[in-house]
């Protein structure tokens, strides 16, 4: 019997990507997995990928920015299910850009999706999550604790949200809600190299790779799904991948400057 054998679990940002890799994991374990995403029509194929015969999921189609969307989210969880053991904040959104090129209604976009959506999502879960003491996992980035050029208001966002996981952390302490941060350089995907074309066809090349040009390896996405997973299971407070990038964060804390020279040793040009 695995840990997360019958418990119940949201995954947003489930239709695609790294939510529908830990919606998969999920349910190999015996959970039971509400997917939440914007596109019903994604999302209903997701499912159908992932749990054929749909016992292990529920689709509840969810815009996280839409404030009614949230709270019909977690009432489908209470009416389906009667409990929640782990909320997966996972939906967000990337970028490439630079910061005075980007328009102010392109960082309220990305703060309110990377941001803003994770607290609409734990406070209209709150109730059932505290009655569980369950876990909500927060989806960050090595952008949430160190800046690159040309990612516009991402490294701006992920900040924040690193800010309101460390305070969320402290608040729910004492209630027995475990809150977790992941950190993850860029995640493997079909359309890595290609996907901020648009968005970098003024920049150097590099701000099209994945990382905008730092030198880490791409990341499974199965593989850090299942570190997710046990990282709850150990009620971890933070999971950072490639682990040494934590010392470059130790040295930016000591010096920006040193911080910035290491940074752009591992940036292509």
């Amino acid at each position: 019997m695995t840990y997360w054998k019958d418990k119940v679990a949201v995954v947003t940002g489930a239709s695609q990507g790294f939510g529908k890799a830990l919606a998969q994991q999920l349910i190999a374990q015996g959970c039971h997995v509400v997917l939440a995403a914007r596109d019903e029509e994604k999302l209903n194929a997701a499912a159908k990928q992932l749990d054929a015969d749909r016992t292990h999921t529920h689709c509840v189609p969810t815009d996280v920015t839409n404030d009614d969307d949230v709270v019909q989210l977690m009432d489908a969880v209470r009416e389906k299910h009667g409990k929640l053991d782990a909320l997966f904040n996972i939906a967000g959104v990337s970028s490439r850009g630079l910061v005075c090129d980007t328009s102010i209604d392109e960082f309220l976009c990305s703060y309110d999706l990377n941001v803003l959506s994770t607290v609409r999502c734990f406070q209209a879960a709150r109730p059932l999550l505290e009655a569980s003491q369950g876990h909500i996992v927060n989806m960050g980035s090595l952008a949430s604790k160190s800046a690159s050029k040309f990612i516009g208001p991402y490294a701006t966002s992920k900040f924040a949200l690193a800010g309101l996981n460390h305070q969320l952390r402290l608040e729910m302490a004492d209630s027995g809600v475990h809150v977790m941060l992941v950190c993850p350089g860029p995640i493997a995907r079909d359309d890595a190299g290609s996907r901020y074309d648009r968005q970098s066809a003024n920049l150097p090349d590099s701000a099209s790779k994945p990382g905008a040009g730092v030198k880490v390896k791409a990341i499974d996405p199965h593989e850090l799904a299942a570190r997710v997973l046990k990282g709850c299971e150990k009620r971890q407070t933070e999971i950072v991948i490639p682990g040494k990038a934590r010392l470059l964060f130790a040295i930016a804390q000591l010096s920006g400057a040193w911080g910035d020279w290491v940074l752009r040793r591992f940036t292509s040009s």
